[in-house]
């Protein structure tokens, strides 16, 4: 990851993430919530592949040197 993604993740992304599972054990439905943290897992981890992805392609692209 480069630095603007560390930046994106640590400024934007964990303070949202951490507010949404706050928000998500809050539930008093608790067959629910645990629902909602295995899907907001699911979408971390997701979101984690595609940032390394695209980021090795966009590295990729530009090393060629054309």
């Amino acid at each position: 990851m480069t630095g603007a993604s560390l930046i994106f993740w640590i400024v934007c992304a964990l303070p949202l993430i951490g507010v949404l599972y706050y928000l998500i054990r809050k539930d008093k439905n608790k067959l629910k919530g645990s629902w909602g943290v295995i899907i907001l897992g699911a979408l971390v981890i997701a979101a984690l592949l595609v940032i390394v992805y695209v980021t090795k392609d966009f590295n990729a692209m530009f090393s060629q040197g054309n």
